[in-house]
């Protein structure tokens, strides 16, 4: 990811609907898999999703390859544990962790699959991954390329790749459902016309709609408790190992 982007983030993902969106989702998700457990959070980031997990009572490393944003993380989480690394990290034993998150990490490694065979070994036998990824390669955009993304995902792709890691899928899911028709316009006529852009997609918006951006959004986490969504414009699996 360009660098610039990680102090974008810090400075955003507090309070921009995206993040406040997401974080309400795959947060209900992983309390009804797995309410408690040592986890792993690959691809720290700047770190307010360690935070949230510290919050709720998990045992939380972060790993994270770049030194500025474990730098932001420690400032919201000063005893967090980081491995700084890119991930695979061969460093961490087999079976060290109940749980290993991937908040929307994998389209950014070339080998995806290896990466998943990777969290096979490193959690203990019962634990989760949990995955979030981009939808939809008809969606690419001009923030894929700056977030350095190999791909995005369809929902039959994602769940070959956690079988063929050895995973096997609880839930997978399309999400950010009722915003999906705007952003597939937005993004398919930006296609279309060969509209460019140099800024990520992670600006940001004023606050009485990005209020309601955030609510809209992570209304989602009631409704994937009832079954899996039929689109969206990214997507969320957990799996288990045997």
């Amino acid at each position: 990811m360009e660098t610039r982007l990680y102090t974008e983030m810090a400075a955003l993902e507090g309070a921009h609907w995206w993040f406040r969106g997401r974080r309400a989702v795959f947060l209900d998700v992983l309390r009804r898999y797995a309410p408690t457990g040592a986890l792993l959070d690959v691809g720290l980031g700047t770190g307010a999703n360690a935070a949230e997990f510290t919050r709720r009572g998990y045992a939380v490393t972060g790993l994270e390859p770049s030194t500025e944003a474990i730098a932001f993380a420690k400032e919201k989480v000063p005893d967090l544990r980081v491995i700084a690394s890119p991930f695979p990290a061969r460093e961490i034993e087999a079976g060290t962790f109940d749980i290993v998150v991937l908040l929307d990490v994998i389209e950014h490694l070339e080998d995806d699959a290896h990466a998943l065979k990777e969290v096979f070994r490193i959690l203990r036998p019962g634990g989760i991954v949990l995955v979030t990824t981009p939808a939809f390669m008809f969606l690419w955009s001009d923030h894929d390329a700056l977030a350095h993304h190999y791909r995005r995902y369809r929902k039959g792709e994602l769940m070959r790749k956690l079988h063929g890691a050895g995973l096997v899928p609880a839930m997978v899911s399309y999400y950010n459902f009722f915003l999906f028709p705007a952003i597939a316009a937005v993004r398919v006529a930006q296609n279309l016309l060969g509209v460019k852009k140099t800024e990520s997609d992670f600006s940001s918006t004023p606050g009485f709609l990005n209020g309601m951006l955030a609510t809209l959004f992570g209304a989602e986490r009631f409704l994937l408790r009832l079954g899996p969504l039929p689109w969206g414009v990214s997507l969320i699996a957990v799996a288990k190992k045997p």
